[in-house]
Order: C-alpha cells, then structure tokens, then sequence
C-alpha cells in the first residue's frame, strides 16, 4: 500500500510540473518540432546532404592565419585524397550570412545568386603540375562577391570560376 502511494504522489508530482509555466513550455516545445518537422519534410531529396556538402567544401567561419592554411584546411576536409584537389575556396561567414546570398542578400546572376555584399574568401590554388600527395597550396585571400547556386533557399554549389571583385552594380533594396 506504501509503494502504491509513493508511486501515486511521484505521479502527482510529475503532474504539478505540467501546471502554469510547465504547461506552456511543453506546448511550446511541442510545437516547436512539429514546426521543424514539416520544414523538413517540404526539403526536395538531396537538398540537405548537398548544403552540408556545399558547407563542409566552401565554408569555413574560423581561418587560422598563416601560409600554410591552404595545405591544413585541404588536408583537413579530406579535398587531397585520394588526389589533391586542383582549386578550392573558402568562404570565412556564418551559415546564416551565407544561407542569406539565397534570399534578401543576393540577386539573380543567370541561373545563379550573386552576393550584396562582399565576403572573405581564400582560393587555394595547387603548385606545381601533379595531383598526387602530398599536395602543396598557394593562396589568394581577397575579399569578393560570391556567386552561389541555391535550392529552397540552401547554397548548393559554389562557383570558383567567377570572382567579381568589384560589383557591376549596387543591391536593388
């Protein structure tokens, strides 16, 4: 009988959690995942793995300073293996100021987005002639525009062959 109120006041316990302030943190975290559930789901396939793709290749919040960057961070993201990676660029923003150049800051560029603003950006460009290991880089760090592609509002690919450092023109706002 002891156990039963024991387990019984446990019960009520947990229940008083749930009153007043409680009940509205758990509605609220409730719909919360139903929200991110559904944005989701309204992804094409292949959208997601693409985007961490497109972040893990070109974007890279936190550079190390120094001349060996370009041999660490291609090393490190796995672009000389099997063979070393020709060129690659880094963008050094957020997610966020990324994901952005998709929507209010960017603008059409052919088929493409063309950023507002200018970004940080490192071009790693290979020495020498052989794509074999180990692999030694040269950089550029000038700041650009960077043109994306974008899929439901997620940069997808990123075009190394055009770096505008001077914008034809301003944002339309």
């Amino acid at each position: 009988m002891r156990r039963r109120l024991r387990s019984l006041g446990v019960l009520v316990s947990t229940m008083r959690l749930f009153e007043g302030p409680g009940l509205l943190l758990l509605v609220f975290l409730a719909v919360l995942v139903s929200v991110s559930e559904i944005d989701a789901s309204r992804q094409p396939p292949g959208v997601k793995e693409r985007y961490i793709h497109f972040l893990n290749q070109h974007r890279d919040s936190n550079p190390k300073p120094g001349n060996t960057y370009c041999n660490k961070i291609m090393d490190i993201r796995g672009l000389t293996r099997p063979n070393c990676k020709e060129k690659n660029s880094f963008i050094h923003a957020s997610d966020t100021a990324i994901k952005a150049v998709c929507g209010d800051r960017g603008e059409p560029y052919g088929t493409m987005r063309l950023s507002c603003d200018a970004f940080r950006v490192t071009t790693c460009n290979m020495k020498g002639g052989s794509t074999r290991p180990p692999c030694d880089y040269r950089q550029d760090n000038r700041p650009r525009y960077i043109v994306i592609a974008c899929e439901q509002g997620y940069p997808v690919h990123y075009d190394e062959g055009k770096v505008i450092i001077n914008r034809p023109q301003p944002c339309r706002r």
